[in-house]
């Protein structure tokens, strides 16, 4: 398994993540924008198939996830929280302070996984997802991130 950055070469695979696990996808182009825009984009690979994604934003400090897919058949393995540790980390990293993310309200199983992560809700979006016969709302989740204490060897 492999989690390394997003590169042009992989648009094609990860559109075809995204249009398997997503009921309302991402078309190819938006992932080339995002390439292009200098968001935070991760894919986890193995053997040189990618699973799975994420697409962050950064604005000074803060961050939003604006995309996270794992293809249905490999759902469930734990992929999804190792692609969003990996990029909360990146992101502390990077000096991010302060993680958000929208959800769909029906979306119980990644509500859990951002709250086991840290996230709690913070508002709400009415009608903000397309949905099969209508809108859908979302909810507003934030996490406050914090940089590990680094441990100086002559401290110890």
């Amino acid at each position: 398994m492999n989690l390394r950055r997003m590169l042009p070469r992989d648009l094609e695979q990860v559109a075809a993540v995204e249009t398997a696990a997503a009921a309302f996808p991402w078309p190819q182009s938006q992932f080339a924008s995002s390439l292009v825009d200098g968001h935070i984009c991760t894919v986890l690979q193995i053997d040189d198939v990618v699973l799975g994604f994420t697409v962050f934003s950064k604005v000074l400090d803060e961050s939003t996830l604006l995309n996270i897919a794992v293809h249905p058949d490999f759902q469930g393995h734990g992929y999804g929280r190792q692609l969003l540790q990996q990029g909360l980390t990146q992101l502390v990293d990077g000096g991010i302070k302060q993680c958000f993310l929208e959800v769909r309200v029906s979306n119980n199983g990644a509500k859990a996984l951002y709250q086991s992560l840290g996230f709690d809700v913070v508002g709400e979006r009415k009608q903000y997802y397309p949905a099969h016969n209508g809108r859908e709302d979302a909810l507003v989740m934030s996490c406050q991130l914090f940089a590990q204490p680094q441990v100086n060897e002559s401290q110890q």
